[in-house]
């Protein structure tokens, strides 16, 4: 049972600093300070850009695990196409960083 209050003071730039790290955890306040003084594992939350890239990786391996698979069936006209497609996408998401 948690009953007891650990209170101290911080700057206005501290204080700052600390609500940002807070929010990027995803934590309460108390379960930051609690896991940073016991010294366990802290894990910031994903961006919506961060989630979405991970998407796209994904999407990336599935499509080259296609095109390994295509190669080893020796399907070359599949394997062809598979290509075409993977690098379209790749294409497409490259021009949102122009």
């Amino acid at each position: 049972m948690k009953n007891k209050v650990l209170r101290f003071r911080v700057s206005s730039l501290e204080h700052q600093i600390i609500q940002k790290k807070i929010r990027k955890t995803g934590l309460s306040m108390s379960e930051f300070f609690r896991r940073l003084s016991l010294e366990l594992e802290l894990k910031n939350t994903l961006t919506e850009d961060e989630i979405e890239g991970y998407k796209t990786l994904s999407k990336y391996a599935d499509n080259f695990r296609r095109i390994s698979n295509l190669f080893k069936l020796g399907d070359v006209t599949g394997m062809k196409n598979e290509m075409l497609e993977t690098s379209r996408i790749i294409k497409n998401h490259l021009e949102k960083f122009k």
